[in-house]
């Protein structure tokens, strides 16, 4: 089973009429893409399952797979940034209003190279796996439901929900992208939703995702989410890029795939990285044995450290600390730690000080000891 569903998948991803044509993406549309399908491996990984592969820029613009190796299911989406307004109805599914409604001829021929048509073309596509579709995008899409509501304000829905007259209608266009004789046209295959990813700052949305998700399962870790979303994107990066056809499944799962395994590992690598606040911890511990510091003095420092890493985490430190940081780095180069840690401390304070008068004393404590922890890692 688990060979012809793969060989499914590579037939229906080397169907050049099933794939997206019209210019593809431009960057921003490549970023928020890549940077939603982490935040969906993020979403399976937190919920347990034990398997998955995420394919880009094959049968349309993501695919998700059960299974990287005997897959018995797969989804697949359309990620859409726009940077304005919502999706109208006429937009995604080139049919006209039902109180316009025309010919089913006309109808017909304008819905196959719709979002919506493509997308369910792609979904029909597949025969031994079981299928299904989204239509993803950070607007929501303009679309009357039959309790009354819109689907611009849900967060996903199935086309089966739409109010009447645009369901009739959308059957009746779905219906000629069927085979004779084939199953019953069923919307509820096709789900649209709205994510709340900015198109200017996708990796923003990526990073607070990652510290929640690291607040879970290895909170010792979650400083470290921007260096592990910005290792992901790098690893993704390539995926799909290549323009060449694939000979089989294999090689499509080699260019454009990412499976469980792999994102596992990315997160398994955070356990090779030292933990610099745990260290910089035990360098406290010892400036309160020496008497260098007080009680209340290490838990300043220890709050500073806090929001130093709160800073990086949320997307980098401001003009002002960066300067430090590289003032600091400056006198680790050129002073020597001795075999007590409060002159080596109060050593740099005096240097720092007076060319930065906005930090207090324990910001500057906690950036020194951050930073020194940090060199002797790299020596390490």
């Amino acid at each position: 089973m688990g060979s012809s569903n793969t060989e499914e998948v590579f037939r229906v991803a080397s169907d050049k009429e099933l794939a997206e044509t019209g210019g593809g993406h431009n960057q921003k549309g490549v970023d928020f893409q890549r940077a939603w399908a982490l935040s969906r491996m993020f979403e399976l990984e937190e919920s347990g399952v034990d398997d998955f592969l995420i394919l880009f820029e094959a049968v349309q613009d993501v695919a998700e797979l059960d299974s990287e190796s005997a897959p018995s299911s797969i989804r697949i989406y359309q990620v859409k940034k726009k940077d304005r307004g919502e999706w109208e109805w006429s937009h995604l599914t080139r049919l006209p209003a039902p109180a316009k409604k025309r010919r089913a001829d006309k109808t017909t021929d304008e819905i196959k190279d719709s979002p919506i048509g493509k997308l369910y073309s792609a979904v029909l596509a597949f025969k031994e796996l079981k299928s299904s579709g989204t239509f993803l995008s950070n607007s929501g899409c303009n679309l009357p439901l039959a309790n009354g509501h819109n689907a611009a304000t849900s967060v996903s829905c199935a086309l089966s929900q739409l109010e009447a007259g645009h369901l009739d209608l959308l059957r009746t266009g779905l219906e000629s992208l069927h085979d004779a004789g084939a199953s019953p046209v069923n919307p509820e295959r096709i789900c649209v939703e709205k994510v709340p990813i900015h198109p200017d700052a996708p990796a923003t949305h990526l990073q607070g995702v990652a510290v929640a998700f690291l607040n879970k399962r290895s909170p010792r870790h979650a400083g470290q989410a921007k260096s592990l979303v910005d290792a992901l994107l790098a690893d993704i990066g390539p995926l799909g890029a290549k323009t060449d056809s694939c000979s089989n499944f294999e090689e499509l799962r080699r260019q454009r795939g990412y499976s469980r395994g792999q994102f596992a590992s990315a997160l398994g690598s955070l356990e090779q990285v030292p933990d610099l606040v745990a260290l910089a911890e035990t360098w406290l511990e010892q400036l309160l044995t020496e008497g260098a510091l007080n009680f209340m003095e290490v838990t300043s420092v220890r709050v500073a450290m806090a929001a130093i890493y709160k800073r990086q985490v949320m997307g980098g430190d401001d003009p002002l600390t960066s300067a430090l940081v590289s003032d600091c780095d400056a006198w680790l180069e050129t002073n020597t730690l001795g075999p007590l840690l409060g002159p080596f401390f109060d050593g740099a304070r005096i240097y720092l000080a007076p060319s930065h008068p906005s930090f207090r004393a324990a910001e500057l404590t906690a950036h020194i000891a951050l930073r020194a922890v940090r060199k002797c890692v790299d020596q390490t």
